[in-house]
């Protein structure tokens, strides 16, 4: 079977592709953990709960017109939903490119962060909205 390296991962953030921008890319399938345990049984029992699906997206900071901080801070203070979209690679969609899709929302941003000499970087977090994210493959 074969393995992926990360080289060329597609990420566009409301409308923008920021592909040239970001250095990690992590997407976060979560689902709340509802305990059932009851006098029945010998050990806990589960159920899944509310997705609370992320994106958490480390870009290199850039102030120019069009890019990080001008499309980033008006989604912080506008508290404006939008659309992110992460692929494996630039290809098309595909089985073994799968796409995943999630509304989300930015809650948290440092416009700036670093050290003298250091490339400016800032994590960023995309909580996502009811739906949590979606995988496509065609």
């Amino acid at each position: 079977m074969a393995k992926i390296v990360l080289r060329s991962c597609d990420i566009v953030v409301n409308g923008v592709n920021f592909s040239d921008h970001i250095s990690s890319v992590e997407i976060n399938l979560v689902k709340d953990e509802i305990e059932t345990t009851n006098f029945s049984g010998q050990g806990r029992e589960r159920v899944a709960g509310l997705k609370d699906d992320s994106f958490v997206l480390n870009f290199q900071q850039d102030f120019a017109s069009g890019e990080v901080n001008s499309t980033l801070f008006p989604l912080w203070d506008l508290e404006t939903e939008f659309t992110v979209v992460v692929k494996p690679t630039a290809a098309a969609v595909s089985v073994n490119n799968p796409s995943f899709t999630g509304t989300c929302i930015l809650l948290e941003y440092q416009p700036l962060s670093g050290d003298v000499g250091d490339l400016s970087e800032t994590e960023v977090t995309f909580p996502t909205q009811r739906t949590g994210i979606t995988m496509a493959t065609v």
